[in-house]
């Protein structure tokens, strides 16, 4: 268990000191900009009031990846640790030190802390939910999004976000999302375009796009977060079957009519759950989707209970090909939730 936190810590350091490298050098770069803005202007007022305002855009990234060094340790020993111990729990079944590992990993839940006034919004580590499923789609599917987790509340609800290119006018859209995964209902959400942008910003942005949005809706994000009690916590993305032997399967209804374009039908899908003993349940599903295809691509955990969240993806029709679409189900791992 100890080699377990050792490597956990590791790996979130690594990280760090990533992001804090890219961070250095984005405004190593921004600075630099300045100073020749100002030399190329003299005394010109409206160059003196660009670099003023590229250099509060660096400064707010220098700060963000400093809050990252000073606080990322604590929110991945919330929901990581508690993970961590979960799964050496699990591989510990049958030895002396089970109860003692579930316990701890109840404490550590226990413990975690809401997002509250003081705290500092961490920028989260970004999946690909498609990388393991390629080979499902064609060489003509060429939009996945990126999705990062932020954290989730002890009631069933999670914090994550999107960041997506546009296809066909390009430009990137970064939208911010609260889900109740009770219900499945968004409880909250924002976005950020990078087509609004400032000059300033959009000539960071080949690095740091995500994390330059997030400096734009931190804010937003913080009072979000705080009102619906998410806490800050790293979640690993894993693919089904559970550990414990749960799956989850797409059951597709193709509706496209004889002749008729793939592009121009539609279909009906049910997300379904089995357990370990056989029994199923339906987390999600819809009809009349003007999809190709419905996959589904893994899961995270909440630490904090016995939930799943199941992403899955839609492919759908875009501009010059096909993307993915992604939405979240949330799944009760209760045994009376199952038929």
């Amino acid at each position: 268990m100890q080699r377990s936190k050792a490597n956990a810590k590791a790996n979130a350091l690594v990280s760090i000191a990533g992001m804090a490298m890219a961070l250095a050098l984005i405004a190593s770069a921004s600075l630099l900009q300045t100073g020749c803005s100002k030399k190329q202007g003299g005394t010109s007022s409206s160059n003196d009031g660009a670099a003023e305002k590229t250099e509060s855009s660096s400064t707010d990234l220098v700060e963000l990846a400093g809050s990252t060094n000073a606080g990322k340790a604590e929110s991945s020993s919330q929901g990581s640790t508690a993970n961590a111990l979960a799964e050496d729990a699990s591989a510990a079944e049958g030895t002396d030190s089970l109860d003692t590992d579930i316990a701890e990993a109840a404490e550590a839940a226990e413990a975690a802390e809401p997002v509250n006034a003081s705290s500092e919004i961490l920028p989260p580590q970004g999946f690909d939910p498609f990388a393991n499923h390629r080979s499902k789609v064609g060489s003509t599917c060429y939009t996945f999004p990126i999705f990062r987790i932020f954290g989730f509340s002890k009631d069933g609800k999670m914090a994550y976000s999107l960041e997506e290119d546009v296809d066909g006018r390009g430009g990137t859209i970064i939208q911010y999302i609260i889900q109740d995964l009770v219900t499945d209902k968004i409880l909250w959400t924002t976005k950020d375009d990078t087509e609004n942008w400032t000059g300033e910003q959009d000539s960071m942005a080949t690095l740091t796009t995500f994390l330059i949005s997030l400096n734009n809706k931190k804010a937003e994000l913080k009072s979000a977060m705080q009102k619906y009690g998410i806490i800050q916590a790293d979640s690993e993305f894993l693919q089904f079957p559970t550990k414990d032997g749960y799956s989850c399967t797409a059951n597709i209804q193709d509706k496209t009519k004889d002749g008729e374009d793939d592009w121009l039908g539609k279909i009906d899908y049910l997300i379904r759950v089995k357990d370990p003993a056989g029994k199923s349940k339906t987390v999600a599903s819809a009809k009349d989707v003007q999809a190709y295809q419905v996959v589904v691509c893994g899961y995270f955990k909440n630490p904090y209970e016995s939930r799943l969240a199941i992403i899955y993806g839609e492919e759908k029709y875009v501009f010059e090909g096909t993307g993915i679409s992604y939405h979240v189900a949330g799944c009760d791992l209760s045994e009376e939730s199952f038929n």
